[in-house]
């Protein structure tokens, strides 16, 4: 009854987020059917409101520099990373932050993060900047791939199994955690890579510049170009069931609703470019991006 309690206080003061054109979102993670956080330029940090449905309250992150992904690993431990090296963690569900890391040398600013588990997660940036944590995230170590480049995303299937991927095509894998990486064979695209998705343990997307979208059905061995019908940029992908959604830049998104298999290409009127996506445990995707842009997409048409 006292968590009860106080919980129904915090929603009676909770504020809600006044539409801001000029918030610019980067990321959103869906932690469970009735909460998500979102993070973005100047520290921004909202969470889906405790009383009204569809509404969001604003968060202290404890930093005013740009958030640029965000990853929670259960319903209440998540992490956030951002510009100048800046990693904050809550222990909460998104409700208060702390930082842990205030900065990097050369306040190199990082683009991803992902936890495996409240103890184990990694983070990825610029100019070979790779980082891993074994105690939740109060000391970071860092691995070397062997090449300066900047990477943009990141994904772990578990602490040691992982991928990297980031400027000319670099899309890297290791089997042991970070300690050793090798190059696969992406048929010599020198591009720049955003981000990847795994659908399956097998199926993986890969995504990035001009329109770039591959697909991998042998757990990320190989891969194989998809037409998309846009040139433009491709940030962030999610995935539920069949569903995806590949957002990214002037307002274009591409839908599947056959696991990759085919993509429809749709462009809001706007223009204004996405940053990031999360898919709903109960289903629908929601989007976040520039100008304050918040918004849901419920279903993936068959068509």
């Amino acid at each position: 009854m006292l968590a009860a309690g106080v919980a129904a206080a915090r929603q009676e003061q909770e504020t809600v987020w006044a539409f801001n054109p000029g918030d610019t979102f980067l990321d959103i993670a869906c932690i469970d059917e009735e909460r998500a956080v979102i993070v973005g330029d100047r520290g921004r940090l909202l969470v889906t409101h405790g009383r009204y449905t569809n509404l969001w309250a604003p968060r202290d992150s404890k930093t005013r520099e740009m958030l640029t992904a965000v990853s929670f690993v259960d319903a209440e431990y998540g992490w956030a990373v951002g510009h100048g090296g800046v990693i904050i963690h809550s222990q909460d569900g998104g409700d208060s932050w702390q930082v842990q890391r205030e900065s990097s040398p050369g306040n190199l600013p990082l683009f991803d993060i992902q936890f495996v588990s409240r103890e184990v997660g990694y983070a990825s940036g610029a100019y070979d900047t790779v980082l891993k944590t074994q105690d939740g995230g109060k000391t970071w170590d860092s691995l070397f791939t062997g090449s300066d480049n900047i990477y943009n995303g990141l994904f772990f299937h578990d602490s040691d199994n992982g991928f990297l991927l980031g400027e000319f095509g670099a899309l890297l894998r290791t089997d042991d955690g970070g300690e050793s990486w090798r190059q696969l064979d992406i048929g010599g695209y020198q591009g720049s890579l955003f981000g990847m998705t795994f659908l399956s343990p097998e199926t993986a997307l890969a995504y990035g510049i001009n329109g770039k979208l591959m697909v991998s059905r042998d757990s990320g061995e190989t891969w194989a170009d998809i037409a998309t019908g846009t040139d433009e940029a491709l940030y962030r992908a999610a995935a539920k069931g069949e569903d995806i959604v590949i957002v990214g830049k002037s307002g274009v998104y591409l839908l599947s609703s056959d696991g990759a298999d085919s993509f429809m290409k749709k462009t809001e009127a706007d223009n204004y470019s996405f940053g990031g996506i999360c898919a709903r445990p109960g289903g629908g995707f929601v989007a976040v991006g520039e100008f304050g842009r918040i918004m849901a997409i419920e279903t993936v048409p068959d068509e």
